[in-house]
């Protein structure tokens, strides 16, 4: 086992320059051939040299059920939410063999890896978190990463957090349910995970943000559900009272991170925007957030003069007010000014534009995101 272990980090390591070299020189060749192939002789080597038990009992049953049925229900609530599209990946029967073959092998042969080396060396800690990093930075997109570093910031940011930092945080989690014996989990989830992907015909219209958001929020909650569910030791009173209160703290934490997660979305009546420019001051400025409270048909046609409605024009979002209404043909258009501004705006807002009208701000709060926006454009 100790030779399996110490081998083991070493083509890893070595495997990683392969890939960092192939993935930034022919990405299609890499993800085609080398990878599948890679990990599919690793899997076939660990399963011959190494015993590994899968055991299973009603609590990992019921975890796996339970995290099966939020990820998927969480799929379709964003399905709902923001729509679905048809899938990138074909059906056709050689693709759907030929996609299973590219996609889940690695997945495979990555698990079992895992399981193999940090399940038989639970004691060595710097191992887990060894070969955890290093699981972590292959599956790492680098093509996309050196594409994007100098010429789209923007896109590089928004990478780095809808898909390294869920990347980060499921490994981890993996990594810990490893070393808790929960090696029929981590390895069926993972697969599961992406025949799920591969086989279903529609994909939710998600944004950058809610796919982050949910990548993020899943494997906390996976991680709270095994610890304080199905975890249970028999501890004295004061124990049980201490755990008790323990529990009620993530519990409300988490239950918090998803409201304010939620109300980011737009999932709430009311939604905030960060603002970018002067042209209220003073009634707000920039790296202010301003919340505006969503309307119906009838309200958006009924907005009274001196509102300030907040609209998209090119999908940025501006909040001006309305200084007059102009009503022809049984349509309503509402021009509009900044407070700040000499001028009213050119273009007139018409009512598919408007996303709703102002409620309040909160100062300041917005102002990381002022740089953020600075710092790409």
């Amino acid at each position: 086992m100790e030779r399996i272990k110490n081998k083991g980090v070493i083509i890893i390591f070595f495997y990683l320059l392969i890939t960092i070299y192939f993935i930034t020189k022919d990405t299609v060749f890499y993800t085609n051939i080398i990878n599948p192939i890679f990990w599919g002789v690793v899997f076939v080597y660990l399963i011959r040299t190494v015993k590994i038990r899968f055991r299973v009992d009603k609590r990992q049953l019921i975890y796996f059920i339970t995290i099966i049925f939020i990820t998927t229900g969480i799929y379709f609530i964003f399905g709902y939410m923001y729509g679905f599209s048809k899938t990138p990946y074909s059906h056709k029967i050689m693709a759907i063999l030929k996609n299973n073959i590219i996609q889940t092998i690695p997945i495979i042969g990555m698990e079992t890896l895992r399981i193999a080396i940090i399940a038989k060396n639970k004691k060595n800690k710097l191992l887990a978190v060894t070969i955890t990093i290093l699981l972590i930075l292959l599956q790492i997109n680098y093509h996309i990463i050196l594409e994007d570093l100098y010429s789209n910031k923007e896109e590089l940011f928004r990478y780095i957090c809808s898909t390294i930092v869920p990347i980060i945080i499921f490994n981890i989690i993996y990594t810990y349910l490893v070393l808790k014996n929960m090696y029929l989990f981590t390895f069926s989830y993972r697969v599961l995970e992406k025949l799920f992907v591969l086989l279903v015909p529609i994909i939710p219209n998600v944004d950058w943000y809610a796919k982050g958001s949910a990548s993020i929020l899943l494997p906390i909650f996976m991680y709270l559900l095994f610890k304080y569910k199905f975890l249970k030791e028999k501890e004295d009173t004061r124990k049980r009272k201490e755990d008790f209160l323990r529990k009620l703290n993530y519990i409300v934490t988490f239950v918090l991170s998803l409201m304010l997660v939620c109300f980011m979305l737009g999932m709430f009546k009311y939604e905030p925007i960060c603002i970018l420019s002067n042209s209220m001051t003073p009634t707000y400025k920039r790296g202010d957030v301003v919340i505006f409270k969503k309307m119906n048909n009838y309200e958006l046609n009924n907005i009274s003069q001196n509102s300030i409605i907040v609209y998209t024009k090119d999908d940025i979002n501006i909040a001006h007010r309305v200084v007059n209404i102009i009503k022809t043909d049984g349509s309503v258009l509402y021009q509009t000014k900044g407070d700040r501004n000499n001028t009213s705006d050119i273009d007139l807002v018409q009512i598919e534009q408007i996303k709703g009208i102002y409620v309040f701000h909160i100062k300041y709060i917005g102002l990381p995101s002022v740089w953020l926006y600075n710092y790409f454009h």
